[in-house]
């Protein structure tokens, strides 16, 4: 038997996950495992909807072989149905858009996503898999999500709940009646336990966040107090809020949060409840109201995360200058690492800190050879990693600091710029208004929001469970340890990149050799650039340490040192490629985003990070068109501009061949090639391959029969492997003479086995077409394409464009090629045949008569054997 369910006191979001279900299971039968929120009980007593339903009390629970649990995980929220999870045999399939906790129960199929309701990924379901609703239906399910996401204002809401409620909409959604379960005046009853909650309130200052709890208790049970609970949130002036009320035999407990230091779910979760960081609820039994409190306190002092340190916001590792060193060394370290501020060491001790405006005056003034110390401010104000943020801010404030040293001991550790501050009171600021529903949450991108859900949803098992050891070997070494690059861009593109790159701040060769040792998996380091490759049995990926680098020269290979995650992420390329995720306990999740990385993937904009980009590295230019055409993402203005200034004073004559051709062929093969090729044009990049080349339209052409000429291969023999970017450089080249093609491989500096057989295809290419003349046999035909290899078959299948001979390459890709006689040499020796040349002879007569289609079968090769080849003769 199917059972649906979901957890007590059911509330709409739960109720309409249950009835989607059902178009999923409809042979599953739908059980509440207890009670219901009031408004689901007077929509089910209204509602015209037929539930395929039984009450909790007819069900044999040992007759259960599948239960689906909808917008619940937590074995403590489902009542009787708890017992029966550890049933051998039974078969559990999840629908949640909770975050996962360690005592959530497993299932064999989890479909678990950072939404605001179930009901949302429900509707996405119905939708891809054009199941039908009806109007009611859709009336449930937009109930669902507009309760869960309280009216598409909470801040849980994503897009993904608006575009699901516009979905449900255009199926027939009636806003009147899901407005009419909303939008309701208080009753006497409920008045009175308003006044009630709102004169026990106490407030608690825990961990300098403000908490206020009320109490209150009825003989009989009231309904709904969660919906009291948001009319004291917005009365109150408090971080969070829990409402305790003791009704009959039971106190049930609600909780609000304004604050990311208090996450409710983590609280109430310890109490047998279950929720959101912003909201969450739990029924509390056998305990009295000051128990309860009680309980809540002690629970609220380890759950509650500090306020921010130094130690939380500080970029580490400083660059500093030694006491002794010239002001002429000071400017060139300031202008390589983009610093306008070096702290100054004195016998491994902090000594002071020198500006960029000091010391440009005093090289102005002719100080040049002057030692640092004798220009640096000492006396500056210092903190230390435990120094409170709100300290912090005072004395940058008060004293009008640019940048103030974070040291332990004698050493400085770290630095907090101005940047730091704002964007940590920024991020602070920005996060409580989305949680008080003054900032919509598509109008700004969201700043040290917590992916770890969507890394456990998005990735498989085991890369999840490195990602978290990641974090900890981390920890244990003192380190920092952040996933970068591909993998977090698309996480937030919602796609799949298991393309995983660990960045650690510390030493990232001792990390990857201690990680290496816990999972038992080789390890290769390369000490020079303080990077290694680890390799397990499921997955190789790369670890570096945080680095920056400076160019000594336009076009010129960067020079590389070790510095803080903010500096490692400034030297990528677009701001796209510039988000990192913490993986230390603890911080495990955060996203981090200096450069306003989630912005422009929400506006689906490729932007360059600075403006000497590509006087630094010009192969970004070629980076953006592809990046452009396969995320169909629109270069910015301003990119470019940067773009056509590096094209015009001649960067790209500079750039080594090797890394024009590494880029051409990642522009062929993760992009559509002909549209490639025109953006290249368009910023006249060709040039730079070879003077002559140009855009023609048999060379556009050439490249879309190029490409379905690959598509048609691949969907036919997809186990066959062919270096198909080499097809679209002889496509680009093929119009160019021949002295010209060497020309623009030696400027591209391939490699000689890949020059040699570019050069030879095109030629052999040629040469083949001119012999597939109409009317060619089917041995003609094998003999003209048989000497070629792939790449070049298909290059003269795409650049032919006499259907004849398109033809003619097809039934040797399908069918000619495959064909071999059946005899073998033994079968000659046993026929009585002497070995030796006649074999060979023998052979080829066998194939070209298959080839002719004279013989089809071993027997009949036996008789043409044997009818032309007399054992006598020979």
């Amino acid at each position: 038997m199917d059972v649906i369910t979901t957890h007590l006191n059911a509330d709409f979001d739960a109720l309409a996950s249950m009835v989607a279900a059902s178009k999923y299971y409809p042979d599953a039968v739908i059980v509440f495992p207890g009670s219901q929120e009031k408004t689901v009980r007077d929509f089910l007593a209204t509602s015209h909807m037929t539930l395929k339903s039984r009450k909790l009390k007819d069900i044999d629970l040992q007759q259960i072989t599948r239960l689906i649990l909808v917008d619940v995980k937590s074995p403590g929220r489902i009542g009787k149905f708890a017992g029966i999870l550890k049933k051998e045999g039974l078969i559990i399939h999840i629908f949640d858009h909770h975050p996962f906790t360690d005592s959530d129960a497993k299932g064999q199929k989890e479909v678990i996503e950072h939404v605001g309701a179930t009901t949302t990924i429900f509707t996405e379901m119905i939708q891809k898999d054009r199941i039908r609703i009806s109007p009611a239906e859709a009336t449930l399910l937009m109930l669902g999500i507009y309760e869960e996401t309280g009216s598409l204002i909470f801040p849980s809401t994503s897009v993904r709940d608006l575009t699901a409620a516009a979905y449900l909409l255009k199926k027939g959604a009636n806003l009147k009646i899901v407005s009419a379960f909303f939008t309701r005046d208080l009753g006497p009853e409920e008045i009175d336990l308003l006044n009630e909650l709102i004169q026990s309130a106490k407030d608690f200052l825990i961990h300098d966040i403000r908490i206020k709890i009320t109490k209150a208790s009825r003989e009989t049970y009231i309904g709904d107090i969660a919906f009291l609970a948001h009319r004291i949130r917005d009365m109150e002036d408090a971080d969070a809020i829990f409402i305790l009320v003791m009704m009959e035999d039971r106190v049930q407990v609600i909780a609000r949060s304004q604050t990311p230091e208090v996450d409710v779910s983590e609280v109430i979760h310890e109490m047998g409840g279950g929720g959101h960081p912003q909201a969450a609820s739990a029924v509390i039994r056998n305990m009295s109201l000051e128990q309860t409190e009680a309980s809540l306190l002690g629970i609220l002092e380890k759950k509650i995360h500090p306020s921010k340190t130094a130690g939380d916001i500080m970029t580490r590792p400083v660059k500093s200058i030694p006491w002794n060193k010239t002001l002429k060394i000071a400017e060139k370290t300031m202008t390589q690492f983009e610093v306008n501020v070096l702290p100054v060491i004195k016998d491994s001790r902090f000594y002071g800190v020198i500006s960029r405006e000091v010391v440009e005056k005093a090289l102005f003034h002719g100080f040049g050879r002057s030692r640092v110390a004798e220009f640096c401010t000492t006396g500056t104000p210092t903190v230390s990693p435990s120094t409170s943020i709100n300290i912090v801010e005072a004395i940058m404030i008060e004293q009008n600091q640019r940048f103030m040293p974070v040291v332990e001991g004698s050493s400085i550790i770290g630095a907090i710029t101005r940047t730091d501050l704002l964007r940590s009171l920024y991020e602070s600021l920005l996060r409580k208004n989305r949680i008080k529903g003054h900032e919509r949450t598509t109008d700004k991108p969201s700043i040290g929001k917590n992916l770890s859900s969507l890394l456990k949803s998005r990735f498989p098992g085991e890369i999840y469970d490195l990602l978290t050891l990641s974090g900890s070997v981390a920890e244990d070494l003192g380190f920092s340890a952040f996933l970068v690059g591909g993998s977090v861009r698309d996480l937030l593109r919602g796609e799949s990149n298991l393309d995983i790159d660990i960045v650690i701040e510390g030493d990232g060769i001792v990390f990857a050799q201690t990680l290496g040792k816990k999972l038992n998996a080789k390890v290769k380091t390369h000490r020079r650039f303080g990077t290694a490759v680890v390799i397990t049995e499921f997955l190789k990926f790369d670890v570096a340490t945080a680095r920056t680098e400076y160019y000594e020269s336009p076009a010129a290979l960067p020079r590389v040192e070790t510095s803080s995650i903010k500096k490692d992420l400034y030297r990528r390329d677009f701001t796209i490629n510039t988000m990192a995720v913490m993986l230390n306990p603890g911080r495990f999740g955060k996203l981090i985003d200096f450069f306003g990385a989630q912005r422009d993937i929400k506006e689906k904009t490729l932007r360059i990070l600075h403006n000497l980009s590509f006087i630094e590295d010009p192969t970004r230019a070629f980076r953006a068109i592809r990046f452009s055409e396969r995320f169909g993402f629109k270069i910015s203005r301003h990119t470019i501009n940067l773009i056509k200034t590096a094209v015009r004073i001649n960067l790209f004559d500079k750039l080594s061949g090797t890394r024009m051709y590494d880029e051409l062929g990642l522009l062929f093969s993760e992009t559509e090639p002909l549209n490639a090729i025109r953006r290249l044009a368009s910023f006249d990049l060709l040039r730079f391959i070879h003077h002559s080349l140009k855009i023609t339209k048999t060379l556009e052409d050439t490249f879309e029969s190029i490409q379905e000429t690959i598509a048609w291969f691949k969907l036919l023999f997809f186990e066959e492997e062919c270096n198909m970017s080499h097809l679209f450089l002889m496509a680009l080249l093929n119009e160019l003479s021949p002295a010209e093609r060497g020309e623009a491989l030696q400027r591209l500096f391939v490699p000689p086995s890949a020059r040699k057989e570019i050069l030879d295809g095109i030629e052999q290419s040629h040469a083949a077409l001119l012999g597939l003349h109409k009317g060619a046999s089917q041995k003609d035909i094998y003999y003209i394409l048989k000497p070629l290899d792939m790449p070049t078959v298909l290059f003269t299948m795409g650049r032919t464009k006499d259907e004849e001979n398109k033809k003619a390459i097809s039934l040797y890709l399908t069918t000619l090629r495959k064909i071999k006689p059946e005899l073998s040499g033994k079968d000659l020796k046993e026929m009585g045949y002497a070995a030796g040349p006649l074999f060979r002879e023998i052979l080829t007569a066998l194939l070209e008569a298959r080839l002719d289609r004279q013989v089809k079968s071993r027997e009949e090769e036996i008789a043409y054997v044997k009818e032309h080849f007399s054992i006598s003769t020979y």
